[in-house]
């Protein structure tokens, strides 16, 4: 793109070329000093990734128009949602409303789990693939709005449901939202934070997964001993506070920057930089950055957006690394672990001890998820996705191990701790290939790819809530820590894959991934690959 086209673009700001010097300047920061020098763009990110839990957690208050109240309530939802029914499939009373009797015990009969978990992941899957398509045609808002919606909608079916197809609609229907605003909050995330805190800012899923895990247990734990049915209501009817508060940020959310300017709408993209940053120096240079890394990939092909794209050219290998990404929680054991507290009520482990060990495990999994913030200015992506992957494969051999032998108190011990402790990598695991996952797609496909990737981990997570119940029920396969050699071999393939397909985008803008992707760059070569300046994106341009 030429520098007069800039200059016009930006609606004939000829100071944006010269500022261009200030751009340059704020991608070379620190992560330290770009946290201190965008705490609006943190804590908009924290709001947008709060929406995967239930309760808020007070993170500031306003002062001097610079510190804004946030609310963690978007990947605080949903960690909340995925976890208050596992809790409570422990809960007596939850199965005294919703189990059958089996030789004089109660037991929630296996379809009807099966259904709860993988229907709710289908209409995850539905609401991704929705959200892509909302995020560009309506803007990136429009899905936070619909979400809100549906989830208040959901909530109230859960909580007022009677019989298990009651409760099945409940849970089909938070699906949708959860689905619409796990597509929504990382692509809008991914769009508004600056370079050197691009990868953290997609991270901070893992954190707030983790938070809303912890509250979902924290808010189950003393409930177990009552015995009517508000034991578990009001668990459901928590998750109102979140919906709540996502609202009450919901008027105040600046647009995306980078669709605004996609739809040429370039006084509003301006408008939300300027509302995005507490720094007004350099806005024009920023936007021209955008629409020159947009120009760069229509000029590479990229004509049209569709979901056919995602698998032409050089989208298909950018397909595959966030596809298998996104697979990321199922070889932690997000969905073993979601089933832990039934899963180890089955093996003979009872309820309080049950509990407990999650309550410590999710604690551990909140501790790592902050301390990996601090470990992805350090290190790159690929390596914290090999050390937490490494973690689990130990632990799921453990888990074989007692799985082979005679049921004991040590034994059901190490289970217990197998199946729950993954949690601790989920800080370098699922946060560093969050990162990789809102990275690695072109600007133009963003929205559709991370629908796409999310629709795929709906997916994915379905098939494994369809078959975990009859491999742990008694009335079935009644595997207990044998499962764990299943996700043992599973979580050693994936270190292979990871090794040979997935890339490190960390340190480079959106513009050099295109150039890299273009030009073919192997994975392992990313980190240390050095792109020739113009040269680079005019033999990209020609190659296309």
């Amino acid at each position: 793109m030429a520098r007069d086209n800039d200059e016009v673009l930006v609606g004939g700001k000829p100071g944006a070329v010269h500022d261009e010097h200030i751009v340059i300047q704020e991608d070379s920061k620190t992560t330290w000093e770009c946290l201190k020098a965008n705490p609006k763009i943190v804590l908009w990110t924290l709001w947008a990734n709060s929406s995967y839990t239930v309760l808020p957690l007070l993170c500031t208050l306003p002062l001097d128009g610079r510190r804004l109240i946030i609310f963690t309530v978007g990947p605080l939802m949903v960690g909340y949602e995925n976890l208050a029914m596992s809790v409570c499939l422990a809960m007596p009373a939850f199965q005294m409303r919703f189990s059958v009797d089996v030789d004089g015990e109660l037991i929630i009969p296996a379809y009807w789990q099966s259904l709860w978990s993988s229907l709710y992941n289908v209409t995850t899957m539905l609401g991704s693939v929705s959200a892509g398509y909302c995020q560009d045609r309506f803007g990136r808002r429009s899905v936070f709005l619909a979400s809100i919606i549906i989830a208040v909608a959901g909530i109230a079916l859960t909580f007022v449901s009677k019989t298990p197809a009651e409760f099945l609609g409940g849970k089909m229907t938070s699906g949708f939202a959860m689905g619409l605003i796990l597509a929504g909050s990382q692509t809008w995330v991914s769009e508004i934070a600056p370079l050197p805190l691009r990868g953290i800012a997609l991270s901070t899923y893992a954190i707030m997964l983790n938070l809303g895990l912890l509250l979902a247990i924290s808010a189950t734990f003393s409930r177990i001993s009552i015995m009517n049915d508000w034991a578990f209501r009001v668990v459901f009817a928590a998750a109102w506070v979140f919906p709540s508060l996502l609202a009450l940020g919901l008027p105040f959310m600046p647009e995306s920057p980078y669709w605004l300017t996609l739809k040429n709408k370039h006084d509003r993209a301006r408008h939300a930089l300027i509302r995005l940053s507490p720094n007004k120096d350099g806005i024009d240079a920023r936007l021209v950055q955008i629409q020159h890394s947009i120009e760069t990939e229509r000029r590479l092909a990229v004509q049209k957006t569709s979901y056919a794209q995602l698998l032409r050219g050089t989208n298909l290998r950018r397909t595959r690394i966030l596809l298998i990404c996104m697979y990321m929680p199922q070889i932690v054991g997000t969905v073993l672990s979601s089933n832990a507290p039934y899963f180890l009520n089955q093996t003979g482990m009872d309820n309080h001890t049950t509990v407990m060990i999650l309550q410590i495990a999710v604690s551990c999994g909140v501790v790592s998820a902050v301390l990996n913030v601090f470990a992805m200015s350090k290190f790159n992506y690929r390596t914290l996705m090999f050390f937490g992957v490494s973690i689990c494969v130990a632990l799921y051999l453990a888990m074989g191990i007692a799985g082979t032998m005679t049921r004991t108190p040590a034994t059901l011990t190490v289970i217990g701790i197998a199946v729950a402790f993954p949690s601790i990598s989920y800080g370098p695991a699922v946060g560093a290939s969050m990162s990789v996952a809102g990275e690695v797609s072109s600007i133009n496909l963003r929205a559709k790819s991370l629908a796409l990737g999310q629709a795929f981990s709906s997916v994915v997570s379905t098939i494994w809530q369809i078959i975990l119940p009859y491999l742990f029920n008694r009335d079935q396969a009644n595997m207990g820590g044998n499962i764990g050699w299943i996700f043992f071999g599973m979580a050693v393939i994936y270190l292979v894959v990871l090794y040979v397909d997935v890339p490190d985008t960390k340190g480079h803008t959106y513009e050099q991934l295109d150039i890299m992707f273009q030009k073919k760059v192997p994975a392992r070569q990313f980190p240390s690959y050095v792109l020739g300046g113009t040269n680079d994106l005019e033999s990209s341009i020609s190659f296309a």
